[in-house]
């Protein structure tokens, strides 16, 4: 099994989603495009706007500069190009994360909790329709102490355990979108970590045996993404299909 993917859980947004891994659970909610303020108005293109709320609290500098991250990753999916002078909003509510007696450290945890984010952003764009150019799918994977310990979609204990640890986004033909990494690595083992994702990445939108067999029965690389995006078209379209 891959993660676990819910669409449409919002009534009053234009698309919503949650996503959920080993390490956290993230609500998606996204409108637009929409009116936007004249201040924040871009008169050739839209402007993609990120919210991010931790569990609890208020958000400090962590969440503008994950908030920062996502919204440049969204700039290169989004057709902004369709709807000048509109608006794209995403809020992001992380609703759990780590909370055992592991402990991790700060950076860590700020490049573990990316993909999540990345992922329910995606599917609920997916699911407010916004025109889009390219598929996204964003892993985490993680250098064990031992010099070959490559993990991907690690666990707590794993991620809490490891030397370095790495956020990538691949789009569906395997190009590199996204890079953000934490730890002791060196080049190439930075690029096996990055064949990993990317591999991974490509089997989540499978369309035909031959690239769903690059899985070898991996539940992280299984087309979960796929079979929720196709499962929320058929939702959409059950009203069609006579009674």
């Amino acid at each position: 099994m891959g993660p676990e993917l819910t669409t449409h859980p919002l009534t009053r947004a234009d698309g919503s989603a949650t996503f959920s891994n080993n390490l956290f659970t993230v609500l998606a909610a996204v409108n637009g495009p929409i009116e936007v303020q004249r201040r924040d108005e871009l008169p050739e293109e839209a402007a993609v706007e990120v919210n991010i709320r931790p569990t609890s609290g208020v958000g400090g500098p962590r969440e503008r500069w994950l908030e920062s991250v996502i919204a440049a990753l969204l700039r290169t999916l989004v057709l902004v190009k369709l709807h000048p002078r509109t608006l794209v909003q995403v809020t992001l509510q992380v609703t759990k994360e780590p909370t055992t007696g592991v402990r991790m450290k700060r950076a860590v945890k700020d490049v573990a909790i990316i993909p999540a984010l990345a992922n329910a952003a995606f599917l609920a764009l997916v699911d407010g329709a916004v025109p889009m150019g390219r598929t996204m799918v964003a892993g985490l994977a993680c250098l064990g102490k031992e010099v070959d310990g490559v993990t991907v979609d690690p666990t707590e204990k794993q991620v809490a355990g490891c030397r370095s640890v790495h956020a990538m986004a691949y789009s569906a033909k395997g190009e590199l979108l996204l890079d953000e990494s934490v730890g002791r690595f060196d080049a190439g083992e930075w690029e096996d970590v990055g064949e990993r994702l990317r591999v991974a990445a490509i089997a989540a939108v499978a369309r035909d045996p031959e690239d769903e067999s690059m899985s070898n029965g991996d539940a992280a690389t299984t087309p979960w993404l796929r079979q929720a995006v196709e499962e929320d078209v058929k939702g959409a379209g059950a009203w069609r299909e006579p009674g």
